[in-house]
């Protein structure tokens, strides 16, 4: 059914059925359906400037937590500046094959390019974590996309680079992730490859990126298309980033910060290089790495990474080994361990501090990974459950899910000493919740004991079950 397109200040799509749809510019749009014959729902975000008279670009944003409207919401400004359509599928799930969600993908794109003016060229895609994975993954498996920009996620075997099928793929990272390593040698890897790539990374751990770095990558994204001819070169529009790079360069040289002045030049010769003259990047390039400020910082990095990949092995096997003989002794070590992770990430020295950011969140991803492991076997190996709830509890202190479950779990082999331990560490760490404490499973019994009530009524003055003495 064809559909007639009007314009005003907002836009409405009139059908032949007298249905009309209105799209406010400049506002996510939420619950847009992708038919009224299929299931499915999607987010809409169009820039003020959106006019019917072009086409445009187009960006998908994934998100595999049910947090798509909060993930398109966050990224509006950055679309908004620099004039991309945002997309975000409602109905992505990890727990579903790779299949099933790009046939969701499918159905939306043909949603969204039926009713708007979209440049088929320039479609690209987005995602953190899960989401980025997924981003990169779709250029593989979908003909036609032109680049992916994946947050805190490197490639995975089911995003095997296909040299016959180019697009331009992005990765951003912060320094603190658990996944920057990853990244790197991603970086390195499609480097050998010659593929169109480029990693970004930013002062942080594993989250979004700040929206200046989103926009770079944007920005990146449109020059790319202009020096394809996808659109007409804007001159003004080159100079502006070109001029907004190097005063940025210019400003990390003069406070010293040569390691990541050298970074943004080698971006910014590999993004420039087809519109404007790179020559003057270049030997300022040469010159900040001959500086013994940058060599002294890149030493430093260089021995953190190098002290790191040894300690995640560490982790690795003790992990392992320590689950498989149920070593509740070695809980002492974790503890050892994780405390020099924190003065790390306590340090001043930002090098120091980002090596225990990785550190921290890369054994909160094992202790996860471990859990996930076990409860996949085919009979519940409960030593070994009780083993990585209590290493959660040393690595995640603030998890107070994982102290209920295992005041529960003790509880139900009637170690009641190991529940009373986890209930007074919980209550330490700031939990108040009373009513669930008396509503666990399980703890019939323990919930009604003097020693359960007593830890209770010493940190929250309210426990239901105390003994008076007369």
């Amino acid at each position: 059914m064809k559909k007639y397109l009007l314009l005003g200040l907002v836009l409405s799509f009139g059908f032949l059925s007298a249905q009309e749809i209105h799209l406010t510019k400049g506002k996510v749009i939420d619950a847009m359906k992708v038919s009224d014959s299929l299931p499915g729902t999607y987010s809409l975000y169009l820039p003020s400037k959106f006019t019917t008279d072009k086409e445009w670009p187009l960006l998908f944003v994934f998100d595999m937590e049910g947090k798509s409207n909060r993930a398109i919401r966050y990224l509006s400004p950055v679309a908004e500046e620099e004039g991309y359509v945002l997309v975000a599928p409602d109905s992505l799930q990890d727990s579903v094959s790779v299949s099933k969600n790009i046939n969701t993908l499918g159905k939306t794109y043909n949603a969204v390019t039926d009713i708007l003016p979209i440049k088929k060229e320039r479609i690209y895609t987005i995602g953190f974590s899960k989401g980025g994975q997924f981003a990169s993954v779709v250029p593989v498996l979908v003909s036609g996309v032109a680049g992916a920009i994946s947050c805190g996620a490197p490639l995975t075997s089911s995003s095997a680079i296909n040299l016959k099928k180019p697009f331009y793929y992005i990765g951003i990272s912060g320094k603190g992730d658990f996944n920057y390593l990853e990244m790197k040698n991603n970086n390195n890897f499609l480097n050998r490859l010659k593929f169109s790539n480029e990693l970004l990374y930013f002062d942080g751990e594993h989250q979004w990126p700040p929206q200046e770095i989103l926009s770079k990558a944007l920005q990146m994204f449109t020059l790319s298309a202009m020096s394809k001819g996808l659109v007409d070169k804007d001159q003004g529009y080159i100079d502006s980033v070109f001029n907004e790079t190097t005063q940025n360069i210019a400003r990390l040289v003069s406070v010293k910060k040569l390691d990541k002045a050298e970074k943004q030049l080698q971006e910014a010769i590999s993004t420039f290089r087809l519109h404007k003259d790179v020559a003057p990047l270049r030997e300022e390039r040469k010159k900040i790495r001959k500086d013994k400020i940058y060599k002294t910082l890149k030493r430093a990095e260089v021995n953190a990474i190098f002290k790191g990949r040894l300690l995640r092995e560490d982790f690795n096997f003790y992990v392992e080994e320590d689950v498989y003989t149920y070593n509740f002794n070695n809980l002492g070590w974790w503890t050892h361990q994780v405390n020099e992770i924190e003065k790390s990430i306590k340090s001043p020295n930002s090098i120091q501090k980002q090596q225990g950011q990785r550190l921290k969140g890369y054994l909160e991803a094992l202790v996860e990974d471990n859990l996930d492991i076990v409860f996949t076997e085919p009979e519940l190996d409960n030593d070994a459950l009780s083993f990585l709830w209590m290493l959660k509890t040393i690595v995640s202190p603030k998890d107070y899910d994982t102290y209920l479950k295992l005041i529960s779990h003790s509880a139900r082999g009637e170690d009641y000493g190991t529940s009373i331990f986890y209930l007074e560490e919980l209550l330490k760490n700031g939990y108040t919740n009373v009513e669930k404490l008396y509503s666990l499973e399980y703890t019939a019994l323990l919930k009604i004991s003097p020693e359960y009530n007593a830890v209770i009524e010493k940190h929250l003055k309210k426990a239901r079950y105390l003994i008076k003495e007369e």
